[in-house]
């Protein structure tokens, strides 16, 4: 497969990068700074009445053997499995800035850009994948060199935090206001607690430059299950962790057209949240966080399972779609020098469906994305 692609030369990635209600337009070496701006609960089941089982006989007594000992009680039932998805929270989740975030090719930092760029005919590139080594030698020197700094660009030099080389992107994010919100005034939002469903689509598209004659466009589509989040008592979104047993099932077709179905345990850490701290100019936002997706970790006990998608390339339509929330609002803004003025918008997913799994449907953004290749 790896014939039909041909790597272009890199392009470097201008991104645009912007805080809760606008930066100072300042620019460092390794990036730039602008300004852009209850669950629904199970039916009850009726209870059933059964007849008490019968009180064994005491040791001696009775027409029973003398001392014989009484039968062992039936053991108790194992708990019920943990639910299945979808639980959806009551209100709705607020993108900040017009922005999301991935993990550039060269490591350094987390890029945060505008929706606005994901939604572009162009769409997101500079985009690192999954590794196949576990540590990148020289890694903190080259971030130093570049000018990456922790005051000003959060986290420097991104170590692999497992080999995943089947992970399509290594990481990526949505910066979303840190309260769920209420659809209607009074809807009670605190104190939740959903198991909800993270999906991604990437079809390649036909026109990609890296769909050779003779190739078929390539897809991944994998849905993240067991996906717990929390909300405080205030509607504050507290904690997003996976549950035990949790997975990730995939579906993939390489250019060569075979096919991959699987479904691979998804580790502590595939979802959480992370601070604006660790985002290039956050400028102490408080409002803010990051939803954020660490699929080389989630990908990484994939094993050889999906060794025929590790090579996919090209420039692909992408999907995102959450199932905890019905939308994920994008607030208007003005328009600012060099940006045009944002609408608002209700980002509603795409329903994407893999395998066997029900379709994920909810909140969600769609754009596109070159992966392990660059625009020509």
């Amino acid at each position: 497969m790896l014939q039909k692609k041909r790597m272009i030369s890199l392009i470097a990635a201008s991104a645009l990068v912007a805080a809760c209600g606008g930066g100072d337009g300042t620019t460092t070496a390794s990036g730039t700074s602008t300004a852009d701006t209850n669950p629904t609960p199970a039916p009850t089941t009726p209870p059933v009445t059964t007849a008490p089982a019968p009180t064994p006989a005491p040791a001696g007594s009775g027409t029973g053997t003398p001392g014989a000992t009484p039968a062992t009680p039936a053991p108790t039932p194992a708990p019920a499995p943990a639910p299945a998805a979808d639980q959806r929270f009551n209100g709705y989740m607020q993108l900040v800035s017009n922005q999301i975030l991935y993990l550039r090719t060269n490591r350094i930092l987390y890029l945060p850009v505008t929706l606005s760029t994901f939604e572009g005919p162009t769409g997101i590139v500079d985009i690192a994948s999954g590794s196949p080594v576990a540590n990148y030698p020289n890694l903190a020197a080259e971030a130093a060199a570049s000018g990456c700094t922790i005051a000003i660009d959060g986290t420097c030099a991104i170590q692999p935090p497992a080999v995943a080389p089947a992970a399509p992107i290594a990481a990526f994010g949505i910066r979303i206001g840190t309260h769920v919100l209420p659809n209607v005034a009074g809807q009670a939002v605190g104190s939740q607690t959903v198991v909800s469903r993270i999906a991604f689509d990437l079809t390649e598209r036909t026109g990609s430059a890296g769909v050779a004659a003779g190739a078929v466009p390539e897809i991944m589509r994998f849905v993240i299950d067991n996906v717990e989040m929390t909300t405080g008592a205030d509607g504050r979104v507290t904690g997003v962790r996976m549950r035990d047993g949790a997975q990730i099932h995939v579906y993939g077709r390489n250019a060569a057209g075979v096919e991959v179905r699987e479904s691979i345990p998804a580790p502590a850490g595939t979802v959480s949240l992370k601070p604006l701290t660790e985002v290039p100019d956050g400028y102490g936002d408080t409002s803010s966080t990051i939803l954020f997706m660490d699929l080389e970790t989630g990908f990484s006990r994939a094993g050889t399972a999906l060794a025929a998608l590790q090579s996919i390339a090209g420039h692909f339509d992408m999907h995102v779609t959450l199932s905890a929330v019905e939308k994920i609002e994008r607030p208007a803004a003005v328009a600012a020098p060099g940006f045009p003025a944002v609408p608002l918008k209700d980002l509603i997913g795409r329903p994407i469906t893999v395998n066997a799994q029900a379709p994920v449907t909810g909140g969600g953004i769609s754009g596109s994305a070159w992966i392990r290749m660059y625009p020509m």
